[in-house]
């Protein structure tokens, strides 16, 4: 074909695109995982949140919430407002900071557009909400890192450029490269973007048994959709939109998963299916899926699972989530040692999150009918009924309602006998 345009629009070095999901992996669990005490079994609760400015934070599928999901499962279901929590705890400093080790080039942390001072440091960091966007070249160069180990190779599009004669006028054959994440945290991310792959949103990738880690994305519209995921071989990003932002419909929405699966798999014609290697320093430990601690046996049963850690980061704290012991009738809280409704039994607790999401997680919830409930996040790790509690003088009578409310419970909870 004849060439046709000079200086023409490179999309993969030149155009500036939101990444939507993919900047989960790199912007909020990549730095979390390596740096900031989490793990793949730590959970957070997937329930009504809302960013600083009082915006609620949307899940992909829209309506209802999944409880209790460690970062595991949201990396591999794309759950949105456990990403935004992930980063809120972390601090998007961290994820900014992060981002930039990995080659990001396009980020900015304060200019001003028209009468706005601009910054990504903010916690919509997590799902992509850039100021300008990335290119498909530099996420690829930042996935291409976690493939290899950790290590950041800058990318290249040339080894060698020689004249005429065959001498060398730039030679690139030994590219800057430096370690941005640990080996161990590259491999974790590698196997939960396995999960990906295998059982999450990015199922279409899949070819013959090659081992595939990878993360969808996709913004608002949707008018960019992504895949950008790897081999033991190779790294490859695929983006699909219009320059001009026009909303994909729901058959060119999938098309990067696609495109990525055909020309990976070309390339990979003549490769051996191969796993990815797992480094030392990586211990697997049996946790519960509700906590991301030891489990108790006879309580958590059901909620067991095996995870890999990197040695040092596995926990060693039994499960607080299931409990058995006092409980308050009221509260369903482990009962205060003066608790006027303490009884014995098992239960399961409300997680008690980190101190940085209790602002966000203090939320309106519209319901059907109309109204409107304020739901606030749980802080207490037992009852109401403490010295506080007793210190009020019309304690007795706060006593008598709450056994009321407790005979109403328990009247509707009975079955209802026909006459």
């Amino acid at each position: 074909m004849p060439k046709e345009g000079r200086r023409t629009l490179n999309r993969a070095t030149s155009a500036k695109r939101l990444p939507g999901s993919t900047f989960k992996v790199v912007a909020s669990y990549a730095p979390a995982l390596d740096s900031a005490g989490k793990t793949l079994a730590t959970v957070y609760n997937d329930a009504p949140f809302n960013y600083a400015d009082g915006t609620p934070v949307r899940n992909w599928y829209k309506t209802g919430y999944r409880g209790i999901q460690n970062i595991r499962s949201a990396i591999r279901d794309s759950l949105n407002i456990i990403a935004v929590k992930n980063i809120t705890v972390i601090t998007p400093r961290l994820g900014y900071d992060y981002l930039l080790n990995f080659g990001f080039t396009t980020l900015t942390d304060g200019v001003q557009v028209g009468n706005e001072i601009k910054s990504d440091v903010n916690q919509s960091l997590a799902l992509g909400g850039l100021t300008y966007g990335v290119t498909p070249y530099e996420l690829t160069g930042a996935y291409a890192a976690i493939a290899n180990g950790g290590t950041y190779v800058t990318p290249k599009l040339y080894t060698r450029v020689t004249d005429s004669d065959g001498n060398v006028i730039l030679d690139n054959t030994n590219p800057a490269t430096r370690q941005v994440i640990k080996e161990t945290t590259a491999f974790l991310l590698t196997s939960a973007m396995q999960d990906v792959v295998t059982s999450g949103t990015g199922g279409r990738v899949n070819f013959g048994g090659m081992a595939i880690a990878g993360k969808t994305g996709t913004t608002t519209g949707p008018t960019d959709a992504w895949f950008v995921g790897y081999t033991p071989y190779y790294t490859a990003a695929t983006w699909t939109g219009y320059d001009n932002n026009v909303d994909l419909n729901s058959a060119e929405d999938g098309v990067s998963k696609t495109l990525w699966r055909k020309v990976m798999k070309r390339v990979h014609e003549d490769l051996p299916n191969t796993q990815f290697p797992v480094p030392s320093g990586i211990v697997q430990v049996a946790v519960c899926s509700q906590s991301g601690k030891l489990p108790i046996p006879g309580l958590c049963d059901g909620s067991v699972y095996t995870e890999y850690f990197a040695e040092g980061t596995e926990p060693t704290e039994s499960c607080d989530v299931h409990y058995q012991g006092e409980i308050c009738a009221y509260d369903g809280l482990p009962a205060s040692p003066d608790c006027p409704f303490k009884y014995t039994g098992v239960a399961t607790m409300p997680l008690v999150e980190d101190p940085a999401l209790q602002q966000g997680s203090t939320v309106i919830i519209n319901n059907p009918d109309g109204t409107q409930t304020v739901s606030t996040p749980n802080t207490r790790s037992q009852c109401q009924h403490d010295a506080t509690f007793f210190a009020n003088p019309d304690y007795e009578s706060v006593i008598n309602q709450q056994q009321a409310e407790i005979n109403a419970r328990n009247a509707a909870a009975q079955p209802q006998t026909e006459e």
